[in-house]
């Protein structure tokens, strides 16, 4: 994994602006300071957002990974910073990106597990 460059701002936003988009779409599900685990595209995630930050973490579906790499970072949206799993790993990435995990939470296009 990189040391991760800040993602791309989307047109015209800060990352202060797509964390309170974030924290209100939580704020209406009653998800706020939580943690939650959601099944979204075939991957397992634990999810949390506060008023300081998004994150979402991948969960690692391979029982034969070794017990100290039980998922990885894929979305951080902090009051400064946006990075997510395309600016974090020097693969292509086939984790939603920021602008999905918002869709993704909008919509209800998740499974809550």
């Amino acid at each position: 994994m990189k040391s991760g460059h800040p993602s791309q701002n989307p047109p015209g936003q800060q990352p202060i602006d797509v964390l309170q988009e974030f924290v209100g779409v939580f704020v209406s599900k009653g998800w706020l300071n939580q943690t939650i685990r959601i099944r979204h595209r075939g991957g397992r995630y634990s999810i949390s957002c506060s008023e300081k930050q998004f994150f979402a973490y991948r969960i690692n579906d391979n029982c034969s990974v070794s017990p100290g790499f039980p998922g990885w970072p894929v979305c951080i949206v902090t009051h400064d910073r946006m990075t997510d799993d395309a600016a974090m790993s020097s693969l292509a990435s086939t984790e939603p990106d920021i602008r999905e995990w918002l869709r993704c939470f909008r919509d209800g296009d998740f499974e809550l597990i």
